[in-house]
């Protein structure tokens, strides 16, 4: 009886090392036949990538930010007279107290973002560099 035992193994084992030969032709065969650290690698590429996008999107946000206050700086700044006979600065409108608030404002606005984008690119630098 020893033999037939021996028969089944061998030929169990057969068919157990023609399963792993054979590579699956279709796309979900070969992720079913993917490997444990081939999934992990795979998943840890697309994650990668993710933070990357999301990191990238950040800086971006605070540099365009950043761009904007600039520009309403710009503005606030443009206090050429309406004509050239007029010696009233930027619009009749203007009130002095509120043009002060304004800038300074806008001033702690950058210098907090310029802060913000600095601690953003030092982790960008750290986690994705490279």
């Amino acid at each position: 009886m020893a033999q037939p035992n021996n028969k089944k193994a061998a030929t169990s084992a057969k068919t157990t090392t023609e399963a792993v030969v054979k590579t699956p032709t279709s796309k979900f065969g070969q992720i079913l036949a993917m490997s444990g650290d081939a999934v992990l690698d795979r998943r840890s590429e697309l994650t990668l990538k993710s933070a990357q996008k999301a990191m990238n999107s950040h800086l971006q946000q605070l540099n365009d930010k950043r761009d904007d206050l600039e520009m309403q700086m710009i503005n606030l700044t443009d206090l050429s007279v309406d004509t050239r006979d007029s010696l009233r600065p930027g619009s009749k409108d203007f009130n002095p107290t509120q043009w002060v608030q304004q800038m300074c404002s806008i001033k702690l606005e950058i210098a907090i973002l310029d802060e913000e984008i600095a601690v953003a690119e030092e982790v960008n630098e750290e986690f994705f560099a490279g």
